[in-house]
């Protein structure tokens, strides 16, 4: 009956962190809200993980919203850029009937494919590890292949999941947004482990 309290409890939380993001990304018209918002859903979502589920959510989301308005907006809308060049330039490569440009469909995509996991990677690392720009795009980059089953199982489950929400739309409003972060961190937590043993191996390898 404990875990079923606690997993209820969790849920409740789950829900009202969706809530929170949804009202925040309005607050903010939605073009200047939904980065902050995003980060504060990880900001939350990563203090759980890590063993603080007694934070004070809305106190907590607030106040990172506040303070990650202006660069959260900056980074997010510069990969949201880059997304959408990468991606007109595979969708021109996919429809315009010419070799030199369809060979270069597949480069394109492996690039959009790696782009895409960077982008799970950003504001689990940008969290994790309060760095600059460069650097968490770096880290983030670097991240894809530190522990690569890690983040195959991260897309797959990223998959599965939107496939259930556009199945159900009606979780949306309940799940689709914290649910989505909560797996990205969860799995970025992992690969986060990984280097922090590797880190102490070379250490070791050192002294």
């Amino acid at each position: 009956m404990e875990r079923v309290y606690y997993l209820a409890d969790f849920i409740i939380k789950l829900v009202y962190l969706n809530i929170l993001a949804f009202f925040f990304s309005l607050l903010g018209l939605v073009v200047f809200g939904v980065f902050p918002a995003v980060t504060a859903t990880f900001y939350i979502v990563r203090k759980w993980l890590t063993g603080d589920s007694d934070i004070k959510i809305t106190k907590n989301f607030y106040r990172i919203f506040k303070k990650e308005l202006l660069r959260s907006n900056g980074i997010g809308w510069l990969l949201t850029i880059v997304g959408l060049l990468l991606y007109i330039n595979l969708t021109i490569a996919e429809v315009i009937n010419h070799s030199l440009i369809q060979i270069s469909y597949y480069p394109i995509l492996t690039v959009f494919i790696l782009f895409l996991c960077l982008c799970l990677f950003v504001i689990p690392v940008y969290i994790h590890f309060r760095t600059s720009f460069l650097s968490v795009l770096k880290h983030a980059f670097l991240m894809i292949f530190v522990h690569p089953v890690n983040t195959l199982l991260l897309l797959i489950t990223v998959s599965i999941f939107c496939m259930m929400m556009k199945t159900i739309p009606g979780f949306i409003p309940l799940c689709g947004f914290s649910g989505l972060v909560l797996i990205v961190m969860y799995f970025s937590l992992k690969t986060f482990e990984r280097v922090t043993t590797i880190q102490g191996k070379r250490k070791e390898v050192a002294l």
